[in-house]
């Protein structure tokens, strides 16, 4: 009974995105952390209600577009729920869209506007369906972004680990998506979408991501080895972080035998991201 609880609680928090929602909170508060920025309570609940607007309607483009026979579960689920998906979108669109204008600074209300129009740029292309190749990258960049942005536009760069520490991140955010078109490869070409592995093939998609994962890692722990020595001030906790970040991509790959057939890729996928809230809160108490 227990399992089979559990077992729906996380398809239902899967399919809704809800788990990567508790991701962006982690990364926003990594985020937060490295940049030394202090956000206001309402960046904290407009972060993860945007990310669950630009992902559901994602999701409900791609469900239109396969339609009722649709293999992947969140697809199916948004097709088959497109209604009210469609209505809850557009009440939590209009919820973020007054937070934002009403309560955010207006340097951070700026970059929500841009933000917001990469991302109907994204979804427009994503519709039009004629563009596949990329999109790891373009949602992986508006992710980093939505997440970073706001921080940065409030204290700037403070320290030469910040940029460092960002492209690390995108990088990891990169090889997270990667990894899952892999682990996903044949649903994918089911449905007729094929995204980054219509150009380049399995094999050298699966080394490049082995490789940059790697080297992803090495560098972010490095950083946090001497981070004390080159940057004090700089949190070694939010360096480790981003060390996992980039290493869960390549190990999942690694052992992809003893992760088919199974969601639990997705939750170490996710997880990883929700140890961002580690550093903050030491940093926080």
């Amino acid at each position: 009974m227990r399992n089979v609880l559990e077992n729906k609680l996380w398809f239902y928090a899967h399919v809704l995105s809800l788990d990567v929602c508790l991701g962006v909170l982690g990364s926003g508060a990594l985020a937060a952390v490295v940049t030394g920025a202090k956000m206001k309570t309402v960046w904290w609940f407009l972060l993860p209600l945007s990310v669950w607007v630009i992902y559901t309607l994602d999701h409900l483009l791609d469900g239109k577009k396969v339609g009722e026979d649709s293999i992947n579960p969140r697809h199916k689920f948004h097709y088959d729920h497109s209604k009210v998906l469609t209505i809850l979108c557009t009440i939590a669109a209009i919820i973020s869209a007054v937070l934002a204008f009403l309560l955010l600074r207006e340097i951070v209300l700026l970059g929500g506007v841009l933000l917001s129009a990469l991302a109907i740029l994204h979804l427009g292309i994503a519709r039009w369906g004629k563009i596949r190749f990329g999109k790891e990258f373009s949602v992986a960049l508006i992710y980093t972004l939505g997440v970073w942005f706001g921080p940065l536009l409030v204290v700037g760069f403070r320290s030469w680990t910040v940029p460092l520490l960002l492209f690390l991140f995108f990088l990891g955010t990169v090889l997270n998506l990667v990894m899952n078109s892999l682990m996903e490869a044949e649903l994918d070409a089911k449905e007729g979408q094929v995204y980054l592995l219509g150009v380049l093939s399995p094999k050298l998609a699966r080394e490049w991501v082995l490789r940059l994962s790697l080297l992803g890692f090495l560098a972010a722990l490095v950083l946090a080895g001497g981070i004390r020595k080159w940057a004090p001030g700089t949190s070694v906790s939010a360096s480790l972080v981003i060390a996992l970040i980039c290493a869960v991509p390549g190990g999942i790959l690694r052992y992809a035998d003893k992760f088919q057939d199974s969601q639990k890729y997705r939750i170490l996928g996710e997880g990883v991201f929700i140890l961002g809230l580690v550093p903050w809160f030491l940093n926080f108490y």
